[in-house]
């Protein structure tokens, strides 16, 4: 079940990406290198030089107005050193974290000062480091093939994201912070029912695994 099939559902979010990560090692992987790959594909947004008038130019000429002329006032109503904030980067990231408060609120309450430090490192990196896009391609990079080789050699399953990119791709951060979260003993109930639950999937699938060898093989 992936992120379109209940978007609004933590348990069934949760339990479509716990599926794929039920190894250990494999999870402690994606813990390391899951803000790793956030973080400094915040970086390379940052130092990618796109603008506003590049997102909005496929839009129609009615709407590019009326948001040019948002961006005008957030320019002029808003210091210099807040309005530099007003950027793609921080924009998406403000995006995942509602769509975070809407599965739970207490999470996303408890995740949003580490989300903040998230933007605020890959800030940080993007505007003091002459080599920031050098240095965020090499880790961006090596913690994807990291994560591939959790799942290739420790996992035994593809990665979620070639089931459902999005729903990987969007609850990838949440699902790390999470597991932090139930191994300091938080809602012994939610992970017993995730555990549950996430069980019942990876037999559903082993099941349908073995039926279609026994039917290739007849």
């Amino acid at each position: 079940m992936g992120l379109s099939a209940s978007p609004l559902s933590l348990k069934d979010q949760l339990a479509f990406y716990g599926a794929y990560h039920t190894n250990h090692v494999n999870v402690l992987i994606h813990i390391v290198c899951v803000p790793l790959i956030w973080m400094t594909a915040l970086s390379l947004l940052l130092t990618s030089e796109v603008g506003l008038h590049k997102i909005i130019s496929p839009l129609p000429m009615s709407v590019q107005a009326h948001l040019l002329d948002l961006d005008a006032m957030f320019s002029a109503s808003l210091p210099a050193n807040v309005y530099q904030h007003m950027n793609m980067a921080s924009w998406i990231a403000v995006c995942y974290w509602i769509y975070y408060a809407m599965l739970d609120k207490t999470i996303a309450i408890l995740f949003a000062p580490l989300w903040t430090a998230f933007y605020a490192s890959a800030f940080y990196l993007a505007h003091n480091n002459p080599h920031a896009g050098t240095i965020s391609w090499s880790i961006f990079i090596a913690s994807w093939a990291a994560q591939f080789y959790g799942h290739g050699v420790h996992e035994g399953r593809a990665p979620a994201l070639l089931d459902n990119l999005l729903g990987a791709v969007v609850l990838a951060p949440l699902f790390v912070f999470i597991e932090v979260l139930f191994f300091l003993g938080y809602r012994k109930d939610m992970q017993i029912e995730l555990k549950n639950e996430t069980g019942r999937r990876i037999k559903e699938v082993k099941q349908a695994q073995a039926q279609a060898k026994h039917a290739k093989a007849h």
